[in-house]
């Protein structure tokens, strides 16, 4: 399950090595795109429309589920229980760097996502601040790998 898939970057690269992707978006627009581009059935990509602010998901249903550039708080405790044991969640998102940002609750604090999975056998976790590119400010990042007990 890929949450906040928009246009399916992660989603297609995942359908395109076999896995069976369910691509969750507020957006119709970025996912019928991602429809586009997984062609017309050729890869196993489904998309559905959802807004992950109020998320229900079923219990012990995904082997892997995705979460990159998006943060909802109130999915840490639903991806938890999502998660088949054994399964994996890969997360990445902003964090806080500085005070002035325009709407502080779109970042995560210091620690914050390593302690809303610290129960978890974690295989990666990092922050850092990115250096600015041509298309990217400076930005920090906060990065987890981790696997549901069994």
């Amino acid at each position: 399950m890929d949450a906040a898939a928009g246009v399916g970057t992660s989603s297609l690269f995942l359908a395109e090595k076999g896995l069976h992707v369910i691509a969750l978006d507020i957006s119709l627009v970025a996912l019928r795109l991602a429809k586009q581009r997984a062609g017309s059935g050729s890869l196993p990509l489904e998309a559905v429309v959802y807004n992950l602010s109020n998320p229900w998901l079923p219990p012990e249903t995904f082997d892997v589920i995705l979460n990159f550039h998006f943060l909802e708080r109130a999915t840490f405790p639903v991806f938890r229980q999502a998660l088949k044991p054994g399964g994996l969640l890969f997360f990445e998102t902003f964090q806080k760097a500085e005070d002035d940002l325009l709407v502080p609750e779109y970042y995560l604090e210091p620690g914050e996502l390593l302690a809303a999975f610290v129960d978890f056998d974690i295989i990666y976790w990092a922050e850092s601040v990115l250096p600015a590119t041509e298309s990217h400010p400076q930005r920090a990042m906060a990065q987890l790998v981790a696997r549901k007990p069994a």
